[in-house]
């Protein structure tokens, strides 16, 4: 799944920032997209609430995938960015060690 967010002006909040998320996801020939407000949890955007979702059905594969790659670049062309994945091992050091264990 890959998951993107806005961060943008809006008068209409207290604070005058509006902030939004958008995930996509192919599966064969199904492209599923989620979407809504976020807030920031730990330096981070996440779902405000539960996000509204739509699914397309695709007669092939490669239409499915091009029809992914035209909703990710409408996203990227509108001044969302893409949702870097944390690294999972924070605690490993240069040589597979855990650092301080050595």
């Amino acid at each position: 799944m890959k998951a993107f967010f806005y961060m943008g002006h809006n008068r209409n909040n207290k604070s005058g920032v509006s902030w939004k998320m958008w995930k996509i996801e192919r599966r064969g020939r199904e492209v599923t997209v989620w979407w809504g407000p976020a807030v920031i949890v730990r330096r981070r955007p996440a779902p405000a609430y539960i996000l509204q979702t739509k699914t397309w059905r695709f007669r092939n594969e490669d239409r499915a995938k091009e029809a992914e790659q035209e909703r990710i670049r409408e996203k990227l062309n509108k001044g969302y960015q893409r949702m870097v994945r944390r690294r999972t091992h924070r605690f490993v050091g240069l040589r597979g060690k855990l650092s301080g264990w050595d």
